[in-house]
């Protein structure tokens, strides 16, 4: 996935979307008890999903939300809905 330009005029509401994003995934992950770990079950790697909750910007791919997702009996569309 292309990674956004910060030239862009869209680049500071699109970082502050992945970071909503990351608030949102740590979460859900929280009020399910899971530790990072727990996401290897949903085909992410503990490394891969720990950046995620790290660094908003590894938040990179329509697959990584898919299986956050699935991870939370989400469908990405409920997974998106951030206010």
């Amino acid at each position: 996935m292309q990674r956004p330009n910060p030239d862009s005029i869209y680049y500071e509401e699109f970082i502050e979307l992945q970071k909503k994003l990351r608030d949102k995934i740590f979460l859900l992950r929280k009020n399910r008890d899971f530790v990072q770990e727990d996401m290897a079950d949903y085909e992410l790697s503990v490394r891969q999903y720990q950046r995620m909750e790290q660094d908003p910007t590894a938040i990179s791919s329509l697959w990584q939300l898919f299986k956050i997702a699935k991870a939370h009996n989400l469908n990405v569309s409920q997974l998106l809905e951030i206010e």
